[in-house]
């Protein structure tokens, strides 16, 4: 016998559906950045991005040079290497 209250009725799976839907329209949690879509904001970014790339590689520079002055022995950067080295293979 069936003690309280009896079985419930299985939900209705359109409605389960539909909140996945809603629910995959969202952005995920975490650093995003939507692309803009205006010319003078693409623009504005590609140059940020160029000094910004331009001022890591003139800081990575006064680092090696110091670590060569420092320990004497030739400082090489493995990323800038790889870089190179894809680009000699395409050409």
């Amino acid at each position: 016998m069936v003690q309280g209250q009896g079985k419930f009725k299985a939900s209705n799976t359109s409605s389960r559906k539909s909140n996945k839907k809603t629910n995959v329209l969202r952005l995920k949690k975490g650093a995003r950045a939507i692309a803009p879509k205006r010319q003078s904001v693409i623009k504005q970014k590609a140059i940020q991005k160029k000094l910004t790339s331009a001022i890591n590689r003139d800081i990575e520079q006064v680092i090696a040079s110091k670590a060569e002055s420092v320990g004497g022995k030739k400082f090489n950067l493995i990323k800038r290497e790889a870089k190179k080295d894809k680009k000699a293979k395409m050409l």
